[in-house]
């Protein structure tokens, strides 16, 4: 007889998990506790327009760990791709454009320009002294070998050290330093003052040697549904609206599921993509060591991102690129300071623009302009007026990049901390789950095993590394292998 397995959460994990346990031939029953499939990665249909739960932009797309699971599972998924992926504005002198793979004729030619331009203001001197200071030339040249090849062991050897801390070996130029803060928080979702510069090394490298950056087509949510059509066509049985009220434990074995809708799950293998914290609780405390209770609760989470999402009657925003972000002139240390602040709000925000309808037409009706912008916060859910007074500074600037977009906008919708929460229903609305930070990276990164017998965790909590979803099935992948 097969073994029976109960999945339980729907997101990217939870679904890839499922769906891979399912087509070895385990007997798996999801449960998700929404009616909607995604978690965090979903995506609802308002007035003709798809708007996603997030600010969601996959990483290397078909050639990661999205595609590599679709292509196992035998399921479709499109990808849309656009080069120059990203328009950066450094300051008053206009953007840059940031292209899919950095040694092409055509970036190589924006740096040059931005150079030439001043766009850029990189003290190329400086930086080339301190790097060699720091390292010798010989020295220099293996560190930046293996900063664009982020083998194993070089990123291993960066895992407990902070971004921030790693730049300086090279250079203290503010523009490099306010930019490679900027992406640790759009890649990470934490600061480069806190971030891991293993973790972050690998997926900026990743990002650039795969160079299929971009978003499946009809939004976030194809992912895991794509996912779940291979995981039902299998046999799989999906239990929407269905949360688990508790994980059973006998004899320091987990046995069963408990669902709110009354029915007991027994199953061989439970496997959790509900987060540490929350796994924890549902198992008992009681029914793992103390230490390792203790140190699920001391691990820390990522910090959020909140958006308001416009929708403009007319195509008003016309870059290059689908996505644009404003690097803020401040001190690099005190850009995201205020989301450490109670009651912070941004002196100068990091905004984070995607427009979906540059890379997919379905998103919006036809002739219509779909466009996000996101902020960083902090992951506190209680911080309504909070939450407003950030948004309303975001909108500000991005208003005075494209002051045509106020006559245009059809209606708009505001994305916060609670409703990540309505989401998850954890108490907490941070963006990813683990933050990705030294020690809690790599060989330290929490073991999906977890010790009572027959209970793993999957997702961005446990396992693997990765931008955020991406993390998510790279999880999956590795739980389903250790489980079979």
């Amino acid at each position: 007889m097969a073994r029976t397995c109960v999945v339980i959460g729907a997101g990217p994990g939870g679904s890839a998990c499922a769906a891979l346990l399912q087509s070895k031939g385990l007997k798996v029953t999801l449960l998700e506790q929404n009616t909607f499939i995604g978690g965090k990665c979903s995506t609802f249909e308002d007035q003709g327009f798809k708007f996603d739960s997030g600010i969601h932009m996959f990483a290397t797309g078909p050639k990661g760990p999205h595609g590599q699971v679709a292509r196992e599972l035998g399921v479709p998924q499109e990808w849309l791709i656009r080069d120059p992926s990203e328009a950066i504005r450094l300051n008053d002198k206009g953007f840059f454009y940031l292209h899919q793979k950095t040694n092409s004729r055509k970036a190589l030619g924006e740096l040059v320009s931005a150079a030439i331009s001043g766009r850029q203001r990189i003290d190329i001197l400086n930086t080339f002294y301190r790097s060699v200071k720091s390292f010798g030339v010989a020295g220099f040249i293996r560190e930046l070998a293996g900063v664009a090849k982020a083998y194993p062991s070089f990123v291993q050897k960066y895992d407990d050290m902070t971004t921030r801390d790693f730049l300086y070996l090279f250079t203290d130029d503010l523009t490099v330093h306010r930019s490679l803060n900027c992406l640790s928080m759009l890649l990470l979702v934490v600061p480069y003052t806190k971030s891991s510069a293993g973790e972050f090394m690998y997926v900026v490298s990743d990002i650039f040697r795969r160079g299929t950056l971009g978003v499946p087509r009809g939004g976030a949510a194809s992912v895991p549904l794509s996912f779940m059509r291979a995981f039902l066509r299998d046999g799989g049985k999906l239990c929407l609206g269905v949360r688990a009220e508790k994980i059973i434990v006998e004899d320091g074995k987990a046995k069963a599921v408990l669902g709110t809708d009354g029915n007991t799950y027994p199953a061989d293998v439970v496997v959790s993509n509900a987060g540490l914290n929350t796994t924890v609780m549902l198992a008992g405390e009681e029914n793992f060591p103390e230490e390792y209770v203790n140190y699920i609760k001391s691990l820390e989470l990522s910090y959020s991102w909140i958006a308001t999402k416009f929708a403009l009657k007319k195509r008003v925003i016309d870059l290059r690129a689908p996505s644009f972000f404003p690097i803020p002139e401040l001190d690099p240390e005190r850009i995201f300071a205020y989301c450490d602040e109670p009651d912070g709000i941004p002196e100068d925000p990091f905004l984070f623009v995607p427009i979906p309808t540059e890379w997919d037409k379905t998103v919006a009706p036809p002739g219509y302009q779909l466009v996000l912008c996101g902020v960083p916060t902090s992951r506190e859910v209680d911080q309504e007026e909070r939450s407003r007074k950030i948004l309303d500074v975001a909108e500000e600037k991005l208003f005075s990049f494209f002051p045509e977009m106020k006559k245009h906008v059809v209606y708009k919708k505001r994305i916060t901390n609670k409703d990540t929460n309505k989401i998850t229903r954890k108490g907490t609305g941070e963006c990813i789950g683990l933050a990705q930070i030294p020690g809690q990276v790599g060989v330290n990164k929490p073991n999906p095993k977890m010790p009572v017998k027959n209970l793993w965790i999957v997702g961005c909590d446990a396992g693997a590394r990765g931008v955020g979803t991406e993390q998510a099935v790279a999880s999956a992948m590795l739980v389903s292998n250790l489980i079979l």
